[in-house]
């Protein structure tokens, strides 16, 4: 019995192993047919440093790629005989590639929709670009028109990963020529543009027509990013439309840090670090500083409906309309308790800092209206303008005294992420939220593509939270007092520095939040301004 029951098995065995041999299995696609079209997604990581011929073997049982045009030869910008195409078919993750046919690429145009037979063509490094080679307009179908998409990035993003981006439509936004153009010179050639988290070469050929145009102080570029045959990434335009006029993004007051939490209580001692790019006379050019509160009460005694101008228990406006800052120098905001560290610190501010006090009631329920001028009436209670719980909470300086839900601050910055209240909601009217400005961390306006002429259009995104305006920055902790309850109370100052630009009016290096523990015994004003990390001003 037992050797009958050995020979059953055998034989089943054997069965399963003859028929797996005459069946292809597709590791990303069990327990189905294969499909015949592949994502852009799967074919680029097949290409490991070697040339590769394409197959259904490697194509996991497909040998077709659907994808959407975004190339244009019209200006003859990118590189010769390229048809580039993208798709987001897999993950929802927009990738290109490019797809050498010769001369017939120049016979599509940005949103041609198409089929594109790939197998027997040949994976690999052209130029410096990733590459379909060996096939020809035949393998090309047109299949009506599609939908441009575009990724939103940043150089630091394209840098880190240019793989990612290669051979797909992207946005370089808030960008300038760094350095800056001379008088008279154009944008042609290869050279750098910054967008305050890194330098990538914008690449013009001479032979456009907008080769001789003057540079935009400030730009959103939208183009192809292409390897090169001796490295470096570069992204090319199509056309001059790609070239998008974004206005400026000087500032004349910057925030460089704010100490949120000093040690013990916080009513009167909590104060905001401020550089000027100018010299500025305040009973002249008079400005006000304005701090918002977003607790989950706070959304229920005050709805967000006049933006930075709403009072209550959401915002709190005081004006400075005295005294100066000369450009370069450091300007601070604070309270009458003017100690570096809050009530227990050693150190006060001494008489030579450059700081502009006003009073905040430490008794009392509700007591700090500010200097007034809101929809309503502030009513902040007596810890202080900032928030400590995790709640949402921010800055923002107005040039003038005049503050309306309209307003454009000059300068603004978020704190956290957390609480229950409304912060922004675009079903309101008007529209609920907190305006930002055009600095390194919000961007007022940026680019998406029209469905119908397949040009960049700007597309405003003006508040707090709308598209690419989410950045804030952490409740300061460190190591030695981490996130959460042993965080609060200990003093921890939070240092916002980056690199300003002058000449460009613009922010080359985009602030970051380093936190900076102040000890009792050592803190002084040098902690704050001699720090490596502080605000730098270049021209």
């Amino acid at each position: 019995m037992k050797m009958k029951n050995s020979l059953y098995l055998l034989l089943v065995i054997s069965i399963a192993v003859t028929v797996n041999s005459c069946t292809k299995t597709y590791k990303n696609y069990p327990g189905g047919e294969p499909n015949a079209i592949v994502s852009i997604l799967d074919i680029r990581p097949l290409y490991k440093g070697q040339d590769i011929i394409l197959s259904k073997d490697n194509l996991y049982g497909g040998s077709k790629l659907a994808g959407v045009v975004i190339s244009d030869h019209i200006e003859k910008n990118l590189p010769d005989g390229l048809l580039v195409v993208q798709d987001s078919r897999r993950l929802s993750t927009l990738k290109g590639i490019s797809i050498d046919i010769g001369g017939a690429a120049a016979n599509y145009h940005p949103g041609d929709s198409v089929v594109v037979e790939i197998a027997g063509g040949t994976l690999t490094r052209k130029n410096g670009i990733l590459t379909i080679t060996g096939l020809t307009e035949l393998n090309v179908t047109s299949k009506g028109k599609g939908v441009v998409a575009i990724n939103a990035i940043t150089v630091a993003q394209l840098l880190a990963n240019p793989d990612n981006y290669e051979s797909s439509l992207c946005l370089i936004n808030k960008a300038s020529f760094n350095p800056s153009l001379k008088s008279g010179e154009t944008i042609g050639g290869a050279k750098p543009v910054n967008d305050g988290f890194g330098d990538l070469v914008l690449y013009t050929d001479a032979g456009t027509s907008y080769a001789k145009n003057a540079p935009y102080a400030l730009a959103a570029y939208v183009g192809i990013p292409f390897g090169t045959a001796d490295g470096p990434v570069q992204l090319r335009t199509r056309n001059v439309y790609d070239i998008v006029n974004m206005g400026s993004s000087a500032q004349e007051l910057l925030i460089t840090g704010y100490q949120s939490d000093p040690k013990g209580g916080d009513g009167g001692y909590e104060y905001v670090q401020m550089m000027a790019t100018k010299d500025i006379d305040f009973t002249v050019t008079p400005y006000s500083i304005v701090f918002s509160a977003n607790a989950g009460t706070n959304s229920s005694a005050t709805p967000l409906d006049a933006g930075w101008a709403t009072g209550g228990q959401r915002t709190i406006k005081w004006n400075i309309t005295t005294g100066s800052v000369q450009k370069g120098k450091f300007f601070y905001f604070g309270f009458q308790g003017k100690k570096i560290n809050g009530s227990l610190g050693t150190y006060s501010f001494p008489a030579s800092a450059n700081y502009y006090q006003k009073t905040f009631t430490t008794t009392g329920t509700n007591p700090n209206k500010g200097d007034g001028g809101l929809v309503r009436a502030s009513a902040f209670s007596t810890s202080g303008p900032w928030a400590n719980s995790g709640n949402t909470c921010g800055v923002a300086i107005f040039k003038g005294t005049t503050v309306t839900e309209t307003s454009v601050p000059e300068d603004v910055l978020f704190m956290a992420t957390g609480g229950g209240a409304a912060i922004y909601d675009v079903t309101k009217t008007p529209i609920l939220g907190y305006r930002i400005c055009n600095n390194d961390w919000y961007s007022m306006y940026s680019v998406s593509i029209d469905p119908v002429t397949y040009r960049p259009a700007i597309t405003p995104y003006l508040y707090y939270r709308s598209n690419g305006n989410t950045a804030s920055a952490a409740y300061p902790f460190n190591e030695a007092h981490p996130a959460g309850s042993t965080a609060s109370d200990a003093g921890l100052y939070s240092m916002m520095g980056g690199v300003y630009n002058i000449t460009l009016g613009r922010w080359t290096t985009a602030r970051k939040q380093v936190i900076v523990e102040l000890f009792q015994a050592t803190a002084t004003i040098d902690t704050l301004e001699l720090h490596s990390s502080v605000t730098k001003l270049v021209e």
